[in-house]
């Protein structure tokens, strides 16, 4: 049972999917607005979130600046069902645009992005630097990704968050990133990392 929880986390699939996309959203809600707050969003900007989830982050950015465009790449259909309901207005207008896909393996030629973010996913990717070297070639010069994580479950503890702070301030200056900035808040249930950088 703790293997399939597990396993929905990942990839939230039926009506437990749905479920855990919910209990994700409302668990999420603090992380989430402190990624948004920390990328510069201006007026038409075009923004790509990795792990979109149940839609919650494209929801919220639409609202808040309705002259931007977001799209989403996230590798459980179920929870594209979910962000599409949820932002269903905004699809119609072609202001959102959703993608099945692991991202290690997605990119899109013909599509840069002024900001790229990603809330509690980064553990997930099946080939990190791999998926680093997309957003690269993904992000506008000047360009602004930023990747937060909070260690869940077994790895819920301070020491994880950090080591993962340094990790992916490794990996980032390893794909070409530069002005990267790390902070760390302590966000129920446990200590959050958030590592900004510039393309």
């Amino acid at each position: 049972m703790t293997f399939s929880l597990q396993k929905q986390f990942r990839q939230p699939k039926g009506i437990l999917g749905w479920m855990i996309g919910k209990v994700m959203e409302i668990d999420n809600r603090k992380i989430n607005k402190w990624s948004i707050n920390k990328m510069p969003i201006r007026r038409g900007d075009h923004i790509l979130e990795i792990g979109y989830g149940p839609g919650y982050c494209i929801q919220k950015i639409i609202q808040k600046y309705p002259g931007c465009t977001v799209d989403g790449v996230d590798i459980s259909s179920t929870m594209k069902e979910a962000a599409g309901q949820k932002n269903k207005d905004a699809i119609k207008k072609e202001k959102v645009h959703l993608f099945v896909h692991d991202i290690s393996e997605f990119q899109l030629e013909d599509k840069q992005y002024d900001h790229i973010f990603s809330v509690n996913n980064y553990p997930l990717w099946s080939d990190t630097d791999k998926a680093l070297s997309h957003l690269y070639h993904m992000l506008k010069p000047g360009g602004t990704l930023v990747i937060t994580v909070q260690p869940r479950g077994e790895e819920e503890k301070d020491s994880r968050a950090r080591g993962y702070g340094r990790e992916i301030s490794e990996r980032l200056t390893s794909a070409g990133f530069k002005n990267i900035e790390t902070s760390y808040k302590k966000i129920r249930p446990s200590l959050t990392v958030l590592v900004k950088c510039e393309k």
